[in-house]
């Protein structure tokens, strides 16, 4: 138990981490997101398919069994980067991520209207305090235009259907054992991000060795922190996993805060102490949100 928490805790950070380092990618390079979106899923599409050497499974279902889930999961996972990097061009990334919170009201628009499934009151309460917090999270400060709202909202759809297909991605090696079959999912869906990268790069504006280097910090945090995320559902399960992973708000409010304590204003706006409060209690009150949706 304390170990999935642990990896949980480790995903929260590095994922808030690498959003960070899209923040810096994109405020450097002209506002580049499908630039690092490119360079980003290409050092990926590497770093998975050197793992997968080691995870390869000796028998595989036949690629018919498991393409679907595949191939729709890692298109809306790279829509919802999209989204989310040009999100990030126009608000900081401390606020950007305890909104992706609000994955749970799409999630529960999909079990309603697709799966019939009914809701508790508990898991009512969790949406309504979710939007709440996303009501604090966008007002305070500056606040964050249509754009961004919309952005964040795309996002937020394109993920949460992509989480439902890697979940039946997963179930489809499900044979080898929650750890292994997380591994082997998380690598064919990285490798085949990576061939998708490469082939947006004749697209991409000049990738210079500079952008590539911007890249790395990026694709290193984001691809650490999804191999904890998984560890972390094998050890604790996915539910449980949701929930420590929420954790990820906070950890970026307070990355945000020493970010711009540092003077790099470019990344994160220097906000008064009232305001980093306020949003600290909307990122906390965030995640005790989807808390309860889940164990409701």
């Amino acid at each position: 138990m304390i170990t999935g928490v642990l990896f949980g805790f480790f995903a929260a950070f590095f994922q808030s981490g690498s959003y960070l380092f899209s923040k810096r990618y994109v405020a450097r390079f002209e506002q580049s997101a499908f630039g690092l979106l490119a360079a980003g899923h290409c050092i990926m599409g590497v770093f998975a398919a050197a793992l997968l050497l080691f995870f390869f499974p000796r028998t595989m279902p036949p690629v018919s069994s498991f393409a679907v889930p595949l191939v729709c999961g890692v298109a809306m996972y790279l829509a919802g980067q999209t989204a989310l990097f040009f999100c990030l061009r126009c608000a900081d990334a401390s606020r950007v991520s305890p909104l992706l919170g609000l994955k749970i009201i799409v999630l529960a628009a999909i079990s309603i209207t697709i799966l019939g499934k009914h809701f508790g009151a508990l898991q009512w309460t969790g949406i309504g305090l979710t939007l709440y917090a996303a009501y604090l999270l966008g007002s305070s400060g500056l606040g964050l235009d249509l754009g961004a709202w919309a952005y964040v909202a795309a996002a937020c759809l394109f993920y949460s259907v992509s989480d439902l297909c890697m979940k039946e991605l997963i179930n489809r090696f499900s044979y080898l054992g929650l750890f292994s079959a997380c591994v082997v999912s998380a690598c064919f869906s990285y490798v085949l991000a990576g061939v998708a990268a490469i082939a947006l790069l004749p697209f991409v504006k000049s990738q210079s060795s500079a952008r590539w280097k911007a890249a790395l910090p990026f694709a290193a945090f984001w691809f650490v922190g999804i191999l904890f995320l998984f560890g972390c559902f094998a050890s604790i399960g996915v539910v449980f996993g949701n929930i420590v992973q929420s954790t990820r708000g906070i950890l970026s409010l307070a990355m945000g805060w020493a970010v711009a304590r540092r003077g790099h204003e470019h990344i994160e706006e220097k906000i008064p102490g009232r305001v980093f409060g306020v949003r600290v209690a909307a990122g906390s009150l965030m995640m005790a949100a989807i808390a309860l949706f889940y164990l409701g």
